[in-house]
This record gives C-alpha cells, sequence and structure tokens, in this order.
C-alpha cells in the first residue's frame, strides 16, 4: 500500500508575505522615482544637483555641455527613460566629480565593505540565534535578566561610541589590534594580517546589531516557552539543548529569517560610520566622500544599491518563510 502527500501553501501565511513583498518593491520603486526626481524638484538648478559642481564656477560652454549631457533639454519622461536605461546598463549614471560610472566606483569599493559586513552579519545572527533562545527558555531567570538587561543597555549605545571604545581601549592603550585600515602595507597582504585588521570593525558592528536581534529571538521565545509540547518534553527528561533546537526553535524560525532579510540592510547602513573612524576605503567612506565634495550622482548611486540589497534579502527571506511553511492536505492511501 502506497501513500501520497498532497502539499498545500497556507493561504493566510502566503498573503502576508506577497504583501510584504508589494511593500518591499513599492519602497524599491519609490526609491527609484526620489533619486530621478528630487534633483529636478529641489530649488536651484538641476545641473548644479545632478553633477556636484557649482553653476557660478562654471564657464557657458561647460554648463551647456552638462545640460545637454545630462538630457535637461528633453521633456521629463525621455529623462526619466534615459535614467531607467542607466539602471538597467548597470552604470547607474555619471560621477563628473570622479570621471567614472558610479558603478564602476562602487564596485571598487564593495569587495571592502562586504569584508566587514558578511562575517559581522553571521556572526551577530548565530549569536543572538543561540543567547536568545536560551534566554528565552529560562525566561525571568538569572541568565535571562542579565543577558536581557546587557543588551537593553548596549542597544542604547550608538555604533560609533561602541568604534571609539574600542579603539581607545584595545588600540591606542594596549596596542592590541590596529587602528586603520584593512591591511599594514598593501592590499595585497597577508591573510593573517587581513584579519588582524578587520578584527575591531567587524567587532563594532556586531556589538552594535546583536542586542536588537538577541532581544526579538529572547522575546519570541519566551511567548512559547510555557507551551504545552515545552513542558511535556520538559517532563519527559529531555536536555534544555534539544527542547530548544527541536521545540522552540520552530517557533521562533519565521521571525529569525525575516531578521536575517533586514540585517544585511541594517550593516550596509552601520558601515558607513565603522568605515570612517577605522579609515577603510569601503562603500561608507564613499558615500562620505560623496556628501563631502556634494557629488549626487554617486551618493544617488549608493542609496539605489543600497536599498536594492535591503530589498532583495528581504524577499529571499519571505520567500524562505513561505517555502518553509506548507500545510499537509489530506492523505490518501
Amino acid at each position: 500500500m502506497s501513500a501520497t502527500t498532497k502539499i498545500k501553501i497556507d493561504k493566510t501565511q502566503m498573503r502576508k508575505y506577497l504583501s510584504h513583498i508589494f511593500t518591499a518593491l513599492v519602497c524599491f520603486l519609490i526609491i527609484v522615482v526620489l533619486n530621478f526626481a528630487l534633483p529636478r524638484l529641489l530649488p536651484g538648478d538641476p545641473v548644479a544637483y545632478l553633477t556636484g559642481f557649482d553653476e557660478e564656477e562654471m564657464s557657458r560652454e561647460k554648463y551647456d555641455y552638462y545640460y545637454h549631457e545630462l538630457h535637461l533639454d528633453e521633456d521629463g519622461v525621455t529623462q526619466f527613460g534615459f535614467y531607467l536605461k542607466s539602471i538597467f546598463d548597470g552604470t547607474l549614471g555619471y560621477s563628473f566629480k570622479k570621471d567614472a560610472d558610479v558603478s564602476s566606483l562602487i564596485g571598487e569599493r564593495m569587495g571592502f565593505t562586504l569584508q566587514i559586513t558578511l562575517p559581522a552579519i553571521l556572526i551577530s545572527i548565530l549569536i543572538s540565534l543561540c543567547w536568545g533562545l536560551k534566554a528565552g527558555h529560562k525566561k525571568d531567570g538569572l541568565f535571562d535578566g542579565i543577558s536581557t538587561t546587557f543588551n537593553v543597555a548596549l542597544n542604547a549605545v550608538p555604533s560609533f561610541a561602541i568604534a571609539l571604545i574600542l579603539l581607545v581601549v584595545l588600540a591606542f592603550e594596549n596596542k592590541i589590534f590596529p587602528y586603520s585600515g584593512l591591511s599594514s602595507v598593501s592590499p595585497d597582504a597577508p591573510f593573517a594580517d587581513r584579519l588582524h585588521h578587520l578584527v575591531l570593525p567587524v567587532l563594532t558592528l556586531v556589538l552594535a546589531s546583536t542586542p536588537s536581534r538577541y532581544l526579538l529571538v529572547r522575546n519570541s521565545t519566551a511567548l512559547f516557552a510555557d507551551d504545552k509540547s515545552v513542558r511535556y518534553a520538559t517532563e519527559r527528561g529531555l536536555s534544555d539543548d534539544k527542547i530548544e533546537w527541536a521545540y522552540l526553535f520552530k517557533n521562533v524560525a519565521h521571525p529569525y529569517i525575516t531578521m536575517i532579510g533586514t540585517a544585511v540592510g541594517g550593516c550596509f547602513a552601520g558601515s558607513v560610520v565603522v568605515e570612517n573612524v577605522f579609515s577603510i576605503n569601503g562603500v561608507g567612506q564613499l558615500l562620505y566622500d560623496a556628501v563631502y565634495t556634494l557629488d549626487y550622482p554617486l551618493m544617488q548611486g549608493i542609496l539605489f544599491v543600497t536599498t536594492a540589497v535591503m530589498t532583495s534579502a528581504i524577499l529571499i527571506s519571505d520567500l524562505v518563510c513561505i517555502a518553509i511553511t506548507p500545510k499537509k492536505e489530506g492523505v490518501r492511501l
């Protein structure tokens, strides 16, 4: 006798996550439209906003050249078409200040940013998951009280303050770690030297991002800690680790996976501060330079890429949540 099981995705969950996907796409489209519209709607000359140059310092010939190159002599629909073309062809516009395509400038720096953000994301989500499960399972106990109080306090400390404290204590006073850059000699420095330089910036991002994720996991776990299945497992004599991973984790899996999606965008945002404090030439440092020099095309390109990365991460996490919530409907013999 054979049995086949028909799997059906829960419609309520599907509608919920499709709503999340729709919201993320709408936010992304809003960023695309704002990137195009704001320089043209702000008071003043759009040439200045789209090039970063002061129009008073430009000759008439150069002004006319930029005006034509930016298609400002065309109607708005045509301009938006050229803007979309720069997105689809991958250039993301042109930085007149740096005389290069925006995408190439971001691509040159993205590797340095990923060396900081990816380890920080992985370490942070693993620590917050293990720590939050343990504290939520033993809610209102001594371990939970100390852990939650510590994370609430740490969550109130801004990332730049964490970075400065680590610099003073571990770099300047005790000289355990270097205080700037990602290598001692060149970008092709030995692997061990690169790891040595990565410790402080990665640790800064981990300390800045872990508390909020710990609190999410801990609170989600605490909601299910008194569930009858958990009490039954405890009475059967199962170990705490078995209960936490076999019973409690499945109840916090959805918010945890969603948290991973938002963690990507959060670390990219936090890297702006970290890269400037530790003098790392990543995308965060590039954004700082763009703001300082009023390089609006570059600012818009970085905003676009950051939004695209965050939206993609959220979409993927939502799709994973949909995939892991099948509902068995009937068994045919």
